[in-house]
């Protein structure tokens, strides 16, 4: 017999998910690590002029909140160190964490689970966690280049002998192989409570198939995207995308007056470039991407804005009127709105007051107290 118990639930809430995750190499890291990556941003976007006023106070707004992810690179971001410079930093990384408060989310990215560097990794993991008594806050593990779920099975017993009774990390699992993609949904089982996120590698992605040109946007790439939202979406298991890797950064350090205008073009194009990148992958569902470079705070904000601004006037009038019909069915001018339409409202809306598009107090007087219940 089936029971009522055996039976869906219903769909959770949208929860808080990071709009990107700035990476940067362990042997940066400090515990101002947070605060010189937003000042870099700020100065960037004060010396290298793009947009116009009113699109440059909402970044400034956005810059003067809290970052929403730090990853604590010791593996692409990291290179190759030997066993003792890599000692040194984790422990370098061990004595910042503990005054790490700013950030909403912070990790670190290990070397591989692989026969080669498995030992690496966990050492690193002892290392940087050893005197730990309280996570920092949204703390997780990044495990690179996934591809058997043995690698999961070996990553967890080490967690628990290292945990020693503390909380269960979460785990971020990354694909960056067609066999990791054939395999996601094993690994995402092998992780379960553990696993919350999926990360698209997509330049390891081109290089597994042979593929020695291409970008983010390669159609390998975008194939591969969307197999491996089909999977994921609806699990609870948040989606990111890999970086944009032509970086804001002007090509002449102590320009004369002639090479000033190269650098402001340079800078210019990389931001254009990124903003359009950010939007293009956010339209195939991956709503977090990679930042490789503080000054690329400046772009992906740029990116939510132009998306947000679009689609905004819109979103807020259907949600709106779908209330206003208490939480019904409706069609209105064509356009037919009901609770799956709305939580595509929703999150549209609380993305507008994030970027400060919108004010608080400015909805009381339009939506219900509960609007984001939908």
């Amino acid at each position: 017999m089936v029971k009522l118990e055996h039976l869906p639930g219903e769909e959770p809430p949208l929860q808080w998910q990071p709009a990107y995750v700035l990476y940067g190499g362990a042997q940066l890291f400090s515990a101002d690590t947070h605060d010189k990556m937003l000042n870099l941003a700020r100065k960037w976007l004060k010396e290298y002029p793009w947009l116009g006023d009113t699109a440059k106070k909402r970044v400034e707004k956005r810059l003067a909140q809290p970052l929403d992810d730090i990853r604590i690179d010791f593996e692409d971001g990291y290179g190759r160190r030997s066993d003792e410079e890599e000692d040194s930093h984790a422990l370098q990384v061990q004595r910042a964490l503990p005054q790490v408060h700013e950030p909403r989310r912070c990790g670190i990215r290990i070397k591989p689970i692989t026969r080669r560097f498995a030992e690496r990794a966990v050492r690193t993991l002892e290392i940087a966690l050893r005197d730990l008594t309280v996570w920092p806050r949204g703390f997780c593990v990044t495990l690179p280049k996934l591809e058997h779920p043995a690698q999961v099975r070996f990553i967890i017993q080490e967690l628990e002998r290292i945990e020693n009774g503390r909380p269960p990390l979460p785990l971020e699992l990354m694909i960056e192989s067609p066999t990791g993609l054939r395999r996601v949904s094993d690994l995402l089982q092998i992780a379960g409570k553990r696993a919350r996120g999926v990360h698209f590698g997509p330049f390891d992605f081109l290089a597994s198939c042979q593929i020695s040109q291409g970008d983010l946007l390669h159609p390998v790439n975008r194939a591969a995207r969307a197999q491996l939202l089909l999977q994921v979406s609806g699990s609870g298991v948040e989606l990111a995308d890999g970086p944009t890797t032509l970086l804001p950064l002007p090509p002449h350090k102590q320009p004369n007056a002639a090479q000033v205008m190269e650098n402001q073009k340079a800078v210019r194009l990389a931001w254009e470039f990124h903003r359009d990148q950010v939007l293009a992958t956010r339209e195939q569902g991956y709503f977090q991407s990679w930042l490789l470079h503080p000054a690329q705070l400046v772009s992906h904000t740029a990116a939510l804005i132009q998306e947000t601004e679009k689609a905004l006037p819109g979103a807020l009038e259907r949600l709106v009127a779908y209330w206003k019909g208490r939480g019904q069915a409706r069609a209105s001018g064509g356009d037919f709105d009901d609770r799956a339409t709305a939580r595509q409202w929703t999150r549209l809306v609380e993305q507008g007051l994030e970027l400060g598009l919108l004010e608080a107090e400015g909805l009381k007087a339009q939506l219900p107290e509960d609007w984001q219940q939908v």
